[in-house]
């Protein structure tokens, strides 16, 4: 697996040439599964509804009941600063997914589409660091 695949991968040197701590869980045939739940952004398609913490997603809102299951929201939030709401969660796949849509059914009928987004929403370029 390339260190790259994973969200933190950067900053783990899998080169050493001894054991570190991690290693082995991360080296755990589960998680170097390409279907495995991996952090990703949520950006709803209307900026106007925010994605409810909790709640789940699916890649299909037109599957009959019981819906598969393929992530769900791990948080979310209203930021004035962007424009628009966005989330945070675990989708099947979820890194190799950017670009994507994903939907959240709701409970009274409705569902909320999103697209599935690196999970850096502020300053993605890291510019505000580097004031003079």
């Amino acid at each position: 697996m390339n260190p790259d695949d994973l969200n933190m991968g950067w900053c783990v040197g899998r080169t050493k040439p001894f054991s570190w701590l991690g290693q082995r869980g991360m080296n755990r045939e589960d998680c170097l599964r390409d279907d495995r739940k991996q952090l990703v952004g949520l950006k709803p398609i209307d900026p106007n509804k925010w994605l409810p913490e909790g709640a789940q997603l699916v890649f299909d809102p037109k599957q009959s009941i019981p819906m598969t299951m393929v992530g769900h929201v791990t948080s979310s939030y209203a930021a004035n600063s962007l424009g628009y709401s966005f989330a945070m969660g675990v989708v099947k796949g979820g890194l190799k997914r950017m670009g994507e849509r994903v939907f959240s059914p709701q409970a009274d009928g409705s569902v909320i589409e999103a697209e599935i987004v690196s999970s850096v929403f502020f300053d993605p370029k890291g510019d505000r660091q580097n004031v003079e």
